[in-house]
């Protein structure tokens, strides 16, 4: 990862390196996102443990993965966190900090984020070293995206001081983006939000197969072949947060 700024100072406690895929906006890409960072620490770091919480009523990426669960990668996925519309934050809250072993030295947890849910109903994020915002280049996803990080923003800003934990970073994704020209087209777009803007996914026909149980998992083989790359750098993006000023003062590319 290039061209990040540094923060000073140490953990505050020793939890697990945690991320969440959030958006308001539905269909922007945070399952695919999600199993991309999920399997991709699992693969990378053979010496840690991965737990993915799928905090969505519909739970594709947690039906969608537990074919692939051992010792070291696990998968939650429990409809009584959302049962009345909201976040059950006291669950999600003690399941992160619950992540302890003796066993690995390196605990990763992975949040995929239902849509509809406003931030103000999400203390979870606080405990949250990274949030990543996918976008598409679409008027309503862009629209619906500059409104949940100001909302973000306003969350933070009115819990200054009053929380353990700093705010995560803000890392929005462009996803499935068809041609630089359109990613381009996104980063103007985007230009006045005060967060960090991360690499684009382009897209393929692949990722549409991505949640589909298939013999030997053909699909997942053939997506983490072409998507390679960005998922290193995906992952990269958790294990460096320390790496990461928490709020830029405007737009900054990764």
């Amino acid at each position: 990862m290039t061209n990040v700024r540094s923060e000073t100072g140490p953990r505050l406690n020793s939890r697990p390196k945690t991320v969440a895929f959030a958006n308001s906006k539905g269909g922007v890409g945070k399952s695919t996102l999600a199993l991309l960072m999920g399997l991709g620490l699992a693969t990378r770091h053979r010496d840690a443990s991965v737990n993915l919480i799928d905090l969505d009523p519909q739970a594709t990426t947690s039906d969608s993965l537990r074919r692939f669960c051992d010792s070291r990668f696990s998968v939650v996925s429990d409809s009584r966190n959302y049962a009345s519309g909201s976040p059950n934050n006291e669950n999600i809250i003690s399941h992160i900090h619950s992540q302890q072993s003796r066993r690995f030295k390196k605990r990763f947890v992975v949040i995929d984020s239902p849509a509809g849910i406003e931030p103000i109903k999400s203390s979870f994020l606080f405990h949250c070293d990274v949030l990543l915002i996918p976008t598409s280049v679409s008027d309503a996803d862009i629209f619906a995206t500059r409104r949940y990080v100001g909302k973000l923003h306003h969350l933070f800003q009115s819990h200054d001081n009053r929380q353990t934990f700093p705010p995560p970073a803000l890392i929005i994704l462009p996803n499935l983006v068809d041609s630089r020209d359109e990613f381009n087209e996104l980063r103007f777009a985007l230009q006045n939000e005060r967060a960090y803007l991360g690499k684009p996914l382009y897209y393929s026909p692949a990722f549409r197969r991505a949640f589909r149980e298939q013999r030997n998992d053909d699909n997942i083989r053939t997506i983490f072949k072409q998507a390679q790359p960005y998922t290193l750098w995906l992952t990269s993006l958790l294990t460096q947060s320390h790496r990461l000023e928490k709020r830029p003062k405007e737009l900054f590319q990764l």
